[in-house]
């Protein structure tokens, strides 16, 4: 943290020390209320707090100590170096190699922990030595340890909870792994053996296929985060280009970690098991039907292991050591990124995994969504919304050398009030509870991908109306007879189907209704085509799955010839394409191009 962003946030607190307002010689003085100053203090302490520190071996050795590690420095006279070793309370062992302030070696271990967990050391110390080098376009001055500070939060918690005899909790999160990463691998088998199309394609085309609708990809110390992350979702995840780097695309996933268990809930929540037995050898029941276009997760072998005990502590009474005790220790998933649901959705996943559920605390799922992008109240009755924005599309030629560009003015109707839920993080007590909650979260992880790139952060904001009170209710008849399509003696703008290097096209009204149901997602978008309205109803289903339920492009609402160009599409076609370019705007201008 900048000096000055200290001090000037210490003055917006009346916490400047001189001059007027209640300096910190005035904390203990007459009139202080203690409530006041403990909240002005916490206030303080939480503006200190958003930046760990800057790179130095001071900075990290700070670091270590208020994560409550052990630490020790041991000069190496022979390399002019100095080391800082940093040791969890049970299973974690860390040395940093110092050259005046500058890290050129990190060494991690993990004392008395089965090979499971040591496989992976490498991969996890090459992570932290990167939180710690100076990058080619940073400064040793100015590097922060944030990044650093994060992975060594998830070290030191783990081993925290580590501290009974008998239980290693990065034992446990790292079985979890490998039973998840044996079912990854018979999926991927699987796809591999059973769908014709994947003849040609490279194995990464069919990880990320299994991974967008089957189980999940695992992978342990991954996006340099240390630990395991069951991967569920990859924006571009059917495009082959060899320019693509998939590896840095946004992915969703669940983060697998441990927590201590919370009092309340020791009698009724199950709690960790380090255990391997996840799920069998066989990956399927017996007699199980094979299908890999509708694998349900009931076929599935999954195993219930042993429950986890542990030697007890000393009885302080008697002096004497019971035998065995269950851990109070419990896995949790973390969201990554947050995963903005429906509330009724939000409540059947929490139920799923037996979590206390909040049912009190609720926000609009639009106001979740879009917290940059007010919405404009349409109708103070039913509740319906609109939010605009303007984003500009580029298409390539059809050899790809030219571009022409155009801007798109949108308008997202939401016709009735719907209630929503930020997933963060989630008790769980067995992996299949994860993988059978994928589904949902990839229909409303593409979901938040497609408005996010019409009407996110990204876009620039409509131009806001002004309009009268006694006009608000109209409103949504004025949207739906946008939406119904003119009358011939109309001529609507119709944009040019020319193809120029660079040129920029006349503006195109992209109107989109959005509405979620409890088993489906709708969206509606019309905009001008072929001197008309072009309607289109698509279905967002389970898994990212597009359908159209409705269009006037093709003929006879079922198989068109484009124009007499290229294959005949279908509905299926227009669905498929929406999938693979993830955005409303370009989806238009392929139909623009495509259907002529």
């Amino acid at each position: 943290m900048a000096l000055g962003t200290g001090v000037n946030g210490l003055g917006d607190l009346g916490i400047d020390g001189m001059g007027g307002g209640m300096g910190i010689g005035d904390l203990g003085g007459r009139g202080s209320n203690e409530d006041e100053v403990k909240r002005r203090l916490d206030e303080v302490l939480g503006i200190l707090s958003v930046s760990k520190g800057r790179l130095s071996a001071a900075g990290v050795e700070r670091l270590a100590q208020r994560l409550g590690l052990d630490l020790m420095w041991q000069d190496n006279m022979r390399t002019n170096s100095k080391t800082l070793i940093i040791a969890g309370p049970a299973h974690v062992a860390l040395d940093i190699d110092f050259v005046n302030d500058t890290v050129i070696k990190v060494a991690l271990s993990f004392p008395d922990s089965p090979e499971i967990v040591t496989r992976y050391t490498e991969k996890a110390g090459d992570i932290l030595l990167r939180d710690l080098k100076v990058g080619p376009k940073e400064n040793r001055f100015t590097k922060v340890l944030d990044r650093f500070a994060a992975n060594l939060q998830r070290l030191a918690s783990l081993d925290k909870l580590s501290g009974n005899p008998g239980l290693n909790c990065h034992e446990a999160v790292a079985r979890v792994y490998e039973s998840l990463e044996k079912l990854h691998l018979w999926e991927v088998k699987k796809v591999q053996e059973e769908q014709a199309e994947m003849k040609g394609r490279d194995y990464g085309y069919m990880e990320r296929l299994a991974m967008c609708t089957k189980s999940g990809k695992p992978v342990m110390h991954t996006r340099d985060r240390l630990g395991l992350s069951l991967d569920y979702w990859q924006n571009k995840r059917f495009i082959t280009a060899k320019s693509l780097q998939h590896e840095n695309e946004k992915t969703w996933a669940l983060l697998v970690e441990c927590a201590a268990l919370p009092l309340a809930e020791m009698m009724v929540f199950p709690p960790l098991r380090a255990s391997q037995d996840w799920i069998s050898k066989k990956i399927l029941k017996e007699d199980a039907q094979v299908d890999l276009f509708d694998l349900t997760q009931v076929q599935l072998d999954w195993l219930e292991p042993d429950a986890t005990v542990v030697a007890s502590k000393p009885d302080a009474m008697e002096s004497v050591e019971s035998s065995t005790q269950k851990v109070d220790v419990i896995f949790i998933a973390k969201f990554d990124p947050p995963l903005i649901v429906p509330f009724q959705l939000a409540m059947t996943i929490y139920n799923s995994t037996n979590a206390p559920f909040d049912m009190y605390h609720q926000s609009t799922f639009d106001g979740l969504m879009f917290p940059q992008n007010a919405a404009e109240i349409l109708d103070g009755n039913s509740g319906s919304r609109s939010i605009s924005s303007e984003t500009t599309i580029k298409i390539p030629s059809k050899n790809g050398d030219e571009w022409r560009s155009r801007k798109h003015k949108n308008t997202l109707l939401i016709d009735k009030i719907g209630y929503g839920r930020t997933l963060t993080e989630l008790p769980f007590s067995h992996p299949r509870q994860l993988v059978e909650m994928l589904p949902s979260l990839r229909q409303y992880a593409f979901l938040s991908s497609l408005l996010s790139k019409t009407f996110g952060a990204g876009t620039e904001p409509g131009p806001i109306k002004e309009t009268p009170k006694d006009k608000l209710v109209s409103k949504q008849d004025e949207f739906e007879a946008f939406m119904t399509p003119p009358p011939p003696s109309s001529k609507p703008t119709i944009p040019s189907s020319g193809i120029g290097g660079g040129r920029k096209e006349a503006e195109l009204k992209l109107d989109i209704s959005l509405q979620i149901e409890p088993d489906k997602v709708r969206l509606r978008l019309v905009f001008p085509w072929r001197k008309r309205m072009a309607d289109v109803t698509f279905l967002v289903k389970l898994n990212g799955v597009v359908e159209v339920e409705s269009e006037n492009l093709l003929v006879g609402n079922s198989v068109g010839v484009g124009n007499g160009k290229g294959k005949e599409l279908r509905r299926e076609d227009l669905g498929r394409v929406l999938e693979v370019c993830e955005d409303l705007g370009v989806w238009v201008e392929w139909v623009v191009r495509r259907l002529g």
